[in-house]
């Protein structure tokens, strides 16, 4: 297929990798978490912050942010520690990125999350359509690979946690389907792409 003009992918996934610190991840591509959000019942009364009013949704609770990305959030008060009991993560917040050479996601399952409901598989690729171009008589003079990909925000409540995945296996999706078939179109999904390893968790 011609390659007409170029993808448009503003910034190449080498700088997207350095530049969110993105490392291997154990579901394929790379990964970073930029702001875990914690909350506690504080041993004593917080200090107060004008610009930050208290949800009466935390019920109490005083939250603190940590990671690259807290600055965002809340400038002052992002990496003060707050002591107290009963400590819970309420929220994560990750970059996902899929490249030409980690271009598909295995699929799991989390435990339940406000948005996503537990019990559900799920995995992340880039559309073949966009792979395609890597074909382009032209693809390798104009790096392609560096800018065909696909970078996920994903902001998990509660918070996220590697304990929580769960990888499906040819036996748990053979099960899905009752015997019957229909479960093959899916079973790339299992494993690694051919010459791709994932990290363990």
């Amino acid at each position: 297929m011609p390659l007409d003009s170029p993808y448009p992918y503003p910034v190449t996934n080498t700088e997207l990798i350095k530049a969110y610190s993105l490392i291997k991840h154990f579901e394929g591509g790379h990964f970073a978490q930029t702001v875990l959000l914690n909350s506690v019942y504080p041993s004593a009364p917080p200090a107060s912050h004008p610009h930050v009013p208290q949800s009466a949704a935390l019920e109490g609770r005083t939250q603190t942010a940590t990671g690259e990305g807290t600055e965002l959030l809340n400038p002052a008060t992002g990496h003060i520690r707050v002591e107290g009991s009963q400590s819970r993560t309420d929220a994560t917040q990750i970059y996902y990125l899929l490249t030409p050479e980690s271009y598909r996601g295995r699929m799991h399952m989390n435990l339940h999350s406000l948005f996503v409901p537990g019990g559900w598989w799920k995995a992340s690729e880039i559309p073949d359509e966009d792979l395609l171009l890597l074909d382009a008589p032209d693809a390798r003079e104009a790096r392609l690979n560096e800018r065909i990909g696909c970078l996920i925000s994903e902001v998990v409540v509660p918070g996220w946690n590697p304990d929580q995945h769960q990888f499906i296996d040819e036996d748990k999706l053979k099960a899905m389907w009752g015997g019957k078939d229909g479960w093959e179109q899916y079973s790339k999904y299992i494993k690694a792409p051919d010459g791709l390893e994932y990290p363990d968790k």
